[in-house]
């Protein structure tokens, strides 16, 4: 016996539980086959913190193969309980490695374990254990059935081909004979959110066992049908269902402008269901219960009752529930603007701003009444209801408006003054007369050349600028708040021409960064690509470096290649996950489709260039950039990766390997797996090999199985 297990045995002696559980931590240190037992001693502890910290030690153990064999032969201990219970925990915490043993014991075990085993299966996301679930509901023990019937309620979580697998097996469950059986079944179709057809749930919402579950899962049908059944079910004598109901018939409410045809049959069904509206206005003020909550808002949205709106108003304050408060009010139409916006003059300040941005966006909503609104929140005490009005203002204001919210520019609070520019450009730009008049009122009391910015930028983007206002910009640029001489780049940018490039050069020695950058992306809309290649060849700015090649590749896709290309090399590492990300931006942006074939190859050159950088997070943002976009060349190069001296670059390419569903992809992968010492990276490799199924195209000696692989072997075994 080794001294570290014999300072851990003596340890789980002690009568203390707290000395008992430090010990558990210990058992990790254990080398050998003093391991396993050690850890099985643990999970029997009469105390459950020490039981605990053994199903968290369990996965980081040796000897996997015998953990898991020892943890699955204590699912039949018939004396501790807690020992079987904290046997399932352990496996579900190793996770996949455990699913061959657990499959194996559903089949031989004795029906209480199995049943344990199922448990296993369920909380461990495989599509093995789904598939062995699936065996199961035919098991011979009605508690192994319906155990696993819950465990497939989860399959989804081992994605779509699991919960294919599940749900129809679900599915066929339900013609058996077992109540209990079909209750697990239905329960888990519902949290599976299957689409089953309403003729199949139909049959189950007259039986008193049956109905509350035949609801729940009736919340995946979109036939007219089961909508009318779950509207009229909400409105049940019995709480319980009409709460199923509520939070079913929600759901598909919530399912967007495509349910518009059912959610009109659910408003026919609702109308005149007293029962209904009181049920939904007891649980729409219930808030202990969430969902119930929820669904009740969207039910009262569909009634359509003035007296209702307050009560949706109020919800909207509330994190909670107030994206379905939200989509009820719009349920209303256009006729809940006006109780909708008293109700909000009485509610707290965030209610209020959450109104206001509501009838601002509703459609059909009476615009005048809605500027009307806007207008009073402008003066509103609270900076919330404020910048929401101007915010709100900005979209659908008049010219009136301009001179209303231009006067907020200096506003203290920076959240309003930022809404605020954001709201006089956009009524500058669609009200350029108003916009001239306010630029030349002197009697602002302010500094003009603020203001004067932030108009000449919005009036730029719909007409040329004068003269006078390019001179007026250009003095904004020796202003001495940065985000004046910013407004002064953009407005520039904006209106284009020779004097404003020269003027947006000189930007780019600015002494605040934000401004250099600005200045960057603007010669990159007026074109002015010498200045860009300087930016590039001279910036040790990584952020400057990348914001330059952006804009020089918006202007000039060759040049900004020729500019990056020597900078993946560079020996800052910043400045080459600079250049690379930029290649990569180029590469894939939205002019992309315009870039020249042999362009394209050079930006694919550069970054393979770029794996050959000495540092790993270069190499890795390559990497990345090169799979987003594959073929040929590219499979060779990240073939080339798995063979790269970091063991996370080697992932990195595995990963991206795994998404290529082809038999060259797989050829480098089987190669690499049958090398590959590093346990960490041959895991990586056979998770990649299974992310997609083989494609036809891959012979069978190319194929390797890896999802069956029971140990990795680490460095030197």
């Amino acid at each position: 016996m080794s001294e570290a297990s014999s300072a851990v045995r003596w340890l789980l002696e002690q009568a203390e539980p707290e000395a008992r559980r430090v010990a558990v931590q210990q058992i990790a240190k254990v080398r050998g086959r003093e391991g396993p037992e050690l850890l099985l001693c643990a999970l029997g502890d009469d105390d459950w913190r020490v039981r605990k910290e053994g199903t968290l030690v369990a996965p980081g153990l040796e000897r996997r193969e015998e953990v898991i064999a020892a943890l699955v032969a204590a699912l039949q201990d018939t004396v501790n309980i807690g020992l079987r219970n904290a046997a399932v925990e352990a496996l579900v915490s190793i996770g996949p490695d455990a699913v061959s043993a657990s499959i194996e014991a559903l089949s031989r075990l004795d029906a209480d374990a199995r049943k344990l085993a199922a448990e296993v299966l369920g909380g461990v996301p495989d599509v093995r254990g789904t598939a062995a679930l699936a065996r199961a509901l035919e098991d011979d023990d009605a508690n192994v059935r319906v155990t696993a019937a819950e465990a497939l309620g989860r399959a989804a979580l081992a994605g779509e081909e699991s919960r294919t697998l599940a749900i129809e097996a679900l599915v066929a469950a339900l013609s058996a004979s077992d109540t209990f059986l079909k209750i697990a079944a239905l329960d888990s179709l519902a949290r599976l959110e299957s689409r089953l057809p309403w003729s199949l749930v139909a049959a189950y919402f007259d039986d008193p066992l049956l109905r509350r579950y035949a609801i729940a899962a009736a919340a995946g049908s979109r036939e007219p049908a089961a909508v009318r059944a779950l509207a009229h079910a909400t409105g049940d004598a019995s709480p319980t269902i009409a709460r199923e109901a509520l939070v079913a018939l929600s759901e598909i409410i919530a399912g967007g402008p495509g349910e518009n045809d059912l959610i009109e049959r659910a408003r026919e069904a609702l109308a005149g269901n007293e029962r209904a509206h009181i049920a939904a206005r007891g649980a729409a003020g219930n808030e202990e219960d969430g969902r119930a909550r929820s669904g009740a808002l969207l039910v009262l949205g569909l009634l359509g009752e003035v007296a209702d709106v307050p009560l949706l108003v109020n919800a909207l304050g509330d994190d909670d529930v107030a994206e379905r408060a939200d989509m009820a009010l719009r349920l209303f139409g256009p006729a809940v603007v006006r109780p909708l916006l008293a109700a909000a003059r009485v509610a707290r300040a965030t209610v209020h701003a959450a109104a206001l941005a509501l009838v601002a966006s509703l459609e059909g909503a009476p615009v005048a009444e809605v500027r009307k609104a806007l207008r009073k929140g402008v003066e509103d005490p609270s900076i919330e209801v404020v910048s929401c009005a101007v915010e709100s203002l900005g979209p659908i204001g008049e010219a009136r408006d301009l001179r209303r919210i231009a006067k907020l520019v200096w506003h203290p609070d920076e959240r309003v003054a930022a809404v605020a520019t954001n709201a006089v450009c956009e009524l500058a730009a669609r009200h350029v007369d108003a916009a001239r008049t306010l630029l030349r009122d002197a009697r602002s009391g302010r500094d003009p050349l603020v203001l004067g910015c932030i108009l000449l930028g919005a009036i730029a983007s719909t007409q040329p600028l004068l003269d006078d206002d390019v001179r007026l910009l250009q003095r904004a640029l020796s202003h001495d708040q940065p985000q004046v001489r910013r407004a002064a780049v953009d407005a520039l940018a904006q209106s284009g021409g020779d004097a404003a490039a020269d003027a947006i050069i000189f930007a780019l020695a600015d002494e605040e960064h934000e401004v250099q950058l600005a200045a960057a992306r603007a010669l990159g809309r007026l074109g002015r690509t010498e200045a860009l290649v300087g930016i590039v060849r001279d910036t040790r700015d990584p952020s400057l470096t990348a914001t330059a090649l952006r804009a020089l590749g918006e202007a000039d896709p060759e040049r900004a290649i020729a500019s990056a290309r020597p900078l993946v090399a560079h020996a800052d590492a910043a400045v080459a996950c600079a250049a690379v990300e930029a290649i990569g931006h180029l590469r894939g942006g939205r002019g992309a489709g315009r870039i020249l074939a042999h362009v394209a190859v050079a930006f694919e050159d550069a970054l393979f260039a770029a794996l050959d950088h000495p540092d790993e997070e270069v190499v890795k943002l390559a990497l990345s950039l090169i799979g987003s976009q594959p073929g040929a060349r590219a499979l060779v190069r990240l073939g080339l990766c798995l063979d790269h001296p970091s063991s996370e670059v080697r992932c990195v390419a595995a990963e991206l390997l795994g998404q290529d569903n082809s038999a060259g992809a797989r050829a480098l992968l089987k190669a690499r797996y049958e090398r590959e010492k590093d346990q960490l990276v041959r895991a990586a490799i056979a998770s990649a090999a299974s992310v997609r199924p083989l494609g036809d195209d891959v012979p069978p000696s190319e194929r390797f199985d890896v999802i069956d692989v029971k140990g990795i072997p680490g460095e030197g075994e």
